[in-house]
C-alpha cells in the first residue's frame, strides 16, 4: 500500500488528511498491546473505541467468546445504489440480535461488536467485524457448510450469521456462500475465533491485536461521507 499520502514530506502525519478529526497511529503496540501496522497507519479513534468495546465485554462476562467475520456484497449487486450510509450493516446486527435473542439458550448471549466498512478498487465495500459472546452462553461456531437442503437452517452460531446477513441483503439462503467469511488468526492458520477467561491478559491482547485489522486506515472511505467504523455503546 502507499502510505505517501500520510506523510508531510519526510514526517509522518498526526492526522488524516481527509478528516482531521481522526488521529493516525504508526507505533506497533497501543496501551502495551501488539496491532497490525503493516499495511500502513491505524486510525487511533477506532483503537480506543474497540479497546472500550472489548473491556466492557471483560468487565460483563466471566468468560468471552469472540470471532473475526467479514460480510461480501454478492456480484450484482450495486451497494452503493442503496447502502450509502451502512444501512446494511445496522440491518444484519438487528436481524443478528433477533436470531440470539429467540435462540433459546440457557445464559444471556450479551452479544457487543465492532465493525468497519472498507472498499478500495472494488465495485461494493466490505465490512469487517468483531463479535463478542458471553461464553458461558457460546464457545464455537458449530457447523460452518450448508445443511443438505442447501440453506443455513441449523441452529448453531454461524448459520444464525449466515441467515441474518441474508436478511439484510435480500439475497437467498442457497446463494450464500462464500459472502460470510471468518478469516484467519494473523500468526497461526486457525480460525480466527477465540474463547478465553476475562482475566486472561494475554488472550485478551491477542484478540485485540487481530481485531486492530479492523482500525487500518488504508481502503476506508474516509472523506466521502460514510461512516467508517463503530462498535457498541453498551
Amino acid at each position: 500500500m502507499n502510505t505517501a499520502i500520510y506523510n508531510v514530506g519526510q514526517h509522518l502525519r498526526k492526522r488524516h488528511p481527509e478528516n482531521p478529526a481522526l488521529k493516525l497511529w504508526w507505533e506497533g503496540y497501543y496501551q502495551y498491546m501488539w496491532v497490525q501496522t503493516q499495511k500502513g497507519p491505524l486510525i487511533e479513534n477506532y483503537l480506543a473505541k474497540l479497546l472500550d468495546v472489548m473491556g466492557k465485554a471483560r468487565e460483563d462476562c466471566n468468560r468471552i467468546f469472540a470471532i473475526r467475520i467479514d460480510l461480501h456484497f454478492p456480484n450484482g449487486i450495486q451497494a452503493g445504489l442503496i447502502d450509502p450510509q451502512n444501512a446494511t450493516i445496522s440491518t444484519f446486527l438487528h436481524y443478528f440480535q433477533l436470531e440470539l435473542d429467540q435462540a433459546g439458550i440457557k445464559y444471556p448471549h450479551k452479544l457487543r461488536n465492532a465493525w468497519c466498512r472498507e472498499q478500495d478498487s472494488s465495485v461494493n465495500p466490505h465490512f469487517h467485524l468483531l463479535l463478542l459472546f458471553n461464553g458461558d452462553a457460546y464457545n464455537g461456531l458449530g457447523y460452518m457448510d450448508k445443511t443438505p437442503s442447501g440453506d443455513y437452517g441449523y441452529d448453531n452460531l454461524f448459520h444464525r450469521i449466515v441467515r441474518a446477513w441474508s436478511r439484510a441483503i435480500g439475497y437467498p439462503q442457497e446463494c450464500m456462500e462464500g459472502l460470510v467469511q471468518v478469516p484467519r488468526k494473523p500468526v497461526i492458520n486457525e480460525l480466527a475465533t477465540w474463547f478465553y477467561r476475562s482475566d486472561d491478559q494475554p488472550a485478551f491482547a491477542e484478540v485485540f491485536g487481530a481485531a486492530s485489522y479492523l482500525c487500518k486506515a488504508a481502503t476506508k472511505p474516509i472523506g466521502q461521507g460514510v461512516h467508517c467504523f463503530e462498535g457498541s455503546r453498551k
